[in-house]
Formats: C-alpha cells, structure tokens, sequence
C-alpha cells in the first residue's frame, strides 16, 4: 500500500453562498499544509464503569505554511484584508472570507489523494522576518466548518485515484475518472457523480 509523501495544488474556492462556490483560485507554493479533526467526546457511567464512549466529528483545525512569495491581492483576498493597487490594509472588525479549500496529497506509487475541506477560513496572524533568512514563510491558520448538503453535515472529502482506478464497471469508473479530473476546477460534493 503506498504513503503520502506531499502536499500540492492547493486551490481555494471562495463560498458564495450554502452550497455554491466560485471560480478556482490556484494558491502557489505551499510549504506544508496540516489538518487536525476535533471531536466532542461523550461518555456514560454506571457500575463503577463506562457504560458508553463516543466521539462526533465537529470541526477541522486547518495551518497552512505557504511561501512569503504570496502577492499580497491574493493574501487580501484569502483573508479578508483591504487591497487595491498594491496596497494592503487591515481593518478592525473585518469579516474573515469562507472558502473551500482543495488540495492533492502525492504517493510513493506516484498516484494521487484529493482532499476538500467545504467551509474553511484562513488568518495570518504573525509575521516575522529576519536579518540573515533562507527565505520567509507565512503561517496561515483557520478552521473548517460542516455545511449542510442533502440533508447531512459535511467538513470534507477526500477521493483516490489508485481506488478509482480500481472500480471494475465501465460506467462507473468513468464518471468517478472524469469527477476527479474537475477536482481543481469546481468543489466536488458527496454522493454519486454526474454521468460522465
């Protein structure tokens, strides 16, 4: 079985409104992308012991290290700062944007993993630079929310190509073939793809 080697094409969709997203904005030159799931945790007692123990997905901690190469439109329009003509300001009271984000996980088999988190905000919260550097990194921090879609609570979605490639009916592997192929395109949903 292969194992993720990197992190790569990441690409946020912005959230217009529940369910409906904007045009793909390529994000250059991500560093290191890492995800923390965060439950809340349930657990019963009875007889001097745990009767029952469960924990309920709620949210997704999403840190982003991306190079400093970033132009600062992008990082305006990443988190929700002033920008026009090169110029980038923060405003007190500023509202955060909501986007997707999408990205690819490389494999040592050289296939790929795509992951989509639906409701995630990213802030830049510090910034240092020094003297003597290799070469500055920004640090981008935010959280990814469940958005409803048919009915259910969703935060992410992950496909893999060496698993569709493994589907055995034409048809099918065709759709999922194809869905894969506009993961950087539009935010794909849950549930059976659109014929192909």
């Amino acid at each position: 079985m292969a194992r993720e080697l990197g992190v790569r094409k990441l690409t946020a969709f912005k959230l217009e409104s529940i369910g409906t997203y904007g045009n793909a904005i390529p994000l250059k030159n991500c560093v290191s992308l890492n995800t923390t799931n965060n439950y809340k945790e349930r657990e019963y007692y009875s007889d001097c012991t745990t009767e029952h123990s469960s924990a309920t997905l709620q949210n997704v901690d999403v840190e982003i290290e991306m190079s400093s190469a970033m132009g600062l439109k992008l990082l305006a329009e990443l988190t929700g700062l002033e920008y026009s003509n090169g110029k980038m300001a923060g405003i007190v009271g500023a509202v955060v944007p909501q986007f997707a984000l999408a990205y690819e996980v490389l494999m040592d088999d050289n296939t790929t993993r795509r992951r989509v988190l639906y409701n995630c905000n990213l802030r830049k919260e510090e910034q240092t630079n020094e003297t003597e550097s290799e070469g500055e990194v920004w640090n981008f921090v935010g959280k990814a929310l469940p958005v409803e879609i048919e009915g259910e609570q969703y935060v992410d979605l992950w496909m893999s190509e060496s698993e569709i490639n493994a589907i055995v009916e034409p048809e099918t592997k065709a759709k999922y073939v194809t869905e894969y192929g506009k993961f950087f395109t539009s935010v794909i949903m849950p549930g059976e793809p659109a014929v192909a």
